[in-house]
C-alpha cells in the first residue's frame, strides 16, 4: 500500500470533515394543518410549540398570522382557537411565568401590528386542551406604539423571563420581564444595532444569542444584558450552505449537545448546524411521500426533542409551508424528529427514544426545551461558543453516529502514527 505524505493525509482529513453533507437529504412529512376559513392565504408568519405538561400528546402549535392574528392547533393538524386581536407577526412561549395567587403558566408574547407593540397572553391548559388569554385586556400592549417583526423569550442566566424584539425599523431590543396584579411590565435593558432581524433563538447553555440578519447572514451575541453589544458573524450568506435567511430553532438533544435549525427560503431547505461549534452538518428539505408538495418559501419553523404522546414519541420538526398544493393556502407541516435524524448519513442525534427502545442510539429523556464539525470537548469555560457552563441537565449524549470529531480524533491518531513510523 502507498504511504500518504503528511501533506496529502492532512487534504484527505480536511475533505473527510468537510464533506460530512453536501446535498440536502429529503425528509417525509407526516401531518398538515388544516386552516379555517379566514381572509386572505399565504399570511402564516411565524410558530411556537406550547407543550402541555399535564398531557405532552395534547401539546399545540401557535400560529402568528398577519393578516388574522393568533391560530392554535393541535398536533393531529385540527385548528383549535382562533384569537383575531389584531393581527401577529411573530410569536413565542415560554413556561414557568409567575401569575398572581402563587400559580405559574405558559406565557405567550406576540408582536402585533395593529396594537403597535407585543402583546401578552397566557396559555389555559383547562380551556379545550389550551387555550389563548390576553393578560391584562385593558392596557396598552408592552412597548406601546413599537413595531416588532419577530419576537422570542428565554430565561435569564438569573431565573428572570427575558423578551426578544426584532425592531421592524432594523435592530434588535431586549426586556426583562416581570409579572404585576394581573398583567406583566418590559423594562429594556439593551438595545443592540442588529440590522435586519429576521430570526432569533437564544441556546441557554452557553448564553448565545443567534441573530439571523436579512442579507448577512448568521451572527451570534451574548445572551445577557451585560454582555455588549457586539456581535460576532457566524454563517455568511454564501457560506455554511446558506444563500438566504429566516427563522431559527434550536434541537437541544442535552444541556449541551443538539442542533442549530436555520430556514433557508430561497432555496426551500434547512440549514443543521452542530451546536457545540457551530460547523454546518448538513441541509434537508420536508416533502412529502412521493416527492411532490414539498415545503417552499417558509417563515416559521420548531425543533422539539421531547416526546409528545405516540403521534412523536421521538420529538417533533414543523415548519411553516408558504405554498401548499394540498390546502391552496399556506399551513403547517409535522414530522417527527428521528425522519429528520435518520435522513441524515450519519444520522443525527436522536435525544427521546420510545419506550420500547425505537432507534439505537439516543439519550433517555428529552431536554423538554421550550421549542436547535470540529473537536467536542468538555464545554466548561472554553466551549467554542464561548458561554459558560450547561443547564440543569448536563447530561451526555448516548449518540451512534460518527461525526466528524470522531474523523478528527482518527486522523490525529493516523498522523501520530505515521510520524512514528518514519522516525522508526
Amino acid at each position: 500500500m502507498r504511504n500518504l505524505s503528511l501533506p496529502a493525509l492532512t487534504v484527505v482529513l480536511m475533505s473527510t470533515a468537510a464533506g460530512a453533507q453536501t446535498a440536502p437529504v429529503a425528509v417525509p412529512y407526516t401531518v398538515q394543518t388544516q386552516p379555517g376559513a379566514r381572509s386572505g392565504g399565504g399570511t402564516v408568519n411565524d410558530v411556537a410549540l406550547w407543550v402541555n405538561p399535564a398531557d405532552p400528546a395534547a401539546s399545540r402549535l401557535i400560529t402568528a398570522d398577519q393578516n388574522n392574528g393568533l391560530f392554535t392547533y393541535a398536533l393531529d393538524g385540527g385548528e383549535v382557537q382562533g384569537n383575531t386581536e389584531g393581527t401577529s407577526v411573530s410569536v413565542d412561549v415560554l413556561g414557568g411565568f409567575p401569575l398572581a395567587g402563587g400559580t405559574n403558566a405558559a406565557l405567550v408574547l406576540s408582536a402585533n401590528p395593529t396594537l403597535s407593540g407585543l402583546v401578552p397572553y397566557v396559555m389555559d391548559a383547562t380551556a379545550d386542551g389550551g387555550g389563548l388569554t390576553r393578560l391584562s385586556p385593558t392596557t396598552a400592549p408592552l412597548d406601546v406604539g413599537v413595531s416588532y417583526g419577530t419576537v422570542r423569550l428565554a430565561r435569564g442566566a438569573d431565573g428572570t423571563i427575558q423578551a426578544f424584539g426584532g425592531l421592524a425599523a432594523g435592530g434588535l431590543r431586549q426586556f426583562e420581564l416581570t409579572p404585576t396584579d394581573g398583567g406583566v411590565t418590559a423594562t429594556p435593558v439593551r438595545d443592540i444595532p442588529a440590522g435586519g432581524v429576521m430570526g432569533l433563538v437564544v441556546d441557554p447553555a452557553y448564553r448565545a444569542l443567534y441573530v439571523a440578519q436579512q442579507g448577512q447572514g448568521l451572527y451570534r451575541y451574548g445572551a445577557d444584558a451585560d454582555a455588549g453589544i457586539l456581535g460576532t458573524q457566524v454563517v455568511g450568506l454564501g457560506d455554511g450552505g446558506l444563500t438566504s435567511v429566516g427563522r431559527l430553532a434550536l434541537y437541544e438533544a442535552s444541556g449541551v449537545d443538539g442542533y442549530l435549525v436555520a430556514t433557508d427560503p430561497s432555496a426551500n431547505t434547512f440549514v443543521v448546524f452542530d451546536r457545540r461549534t457551530l460547523g454546518r452538518v448538513g441541509a434537508f428539505q420536508l416533502v412529502q411521500d412521493g416527492g411532490t408538495d414539498a415545503v417552499e418559501q417558509s417563515r416559521g419553523l420548531v425543533a422539539y426533542s421531547g416526546a409528545l404522546g405516540t403521534a412523536f414519541p421521538e420529538g417533533l420538526f414543523v415548519a411553516h409551508d408558504g405554498v401548499s398544493s394540498s390546502t391552496l393556502t399556506d399551513n403547517l407541516k409535522l414530522t417527527s424528529w428521528g425522519n429528520v435524524a435518520r435522513a441524515f448519513s450519519p444520522p443525527l442525534i436522536i435525544a427521546q427514544q420510545p419506550a420500547d427502545g425505537g432507534v439505537d442510539g439516543g439519550v433517555d429523556g428529552g431536554t423538554g426545551n421550550d421549542g436547535g464539525g470540529g473537536v467536542i470537548v468538555n464545554p466548561g469555560d472554553g466551549n467554542p461558543n464561548g458561554g459558560g457552563g450547561g443547564t440543569d441537565d448536563d447530561s451526555g449524549c448516548g449518540c451512534t453516529s460518527t461525526s466528524v470529531p470522531a474523523i478528527a480524533t482518527l486522523g490525529l491518531l493516523a498522523m501520530s502514527l505515521l510520524g512514528r513510523r518514519r522516525r522508526s
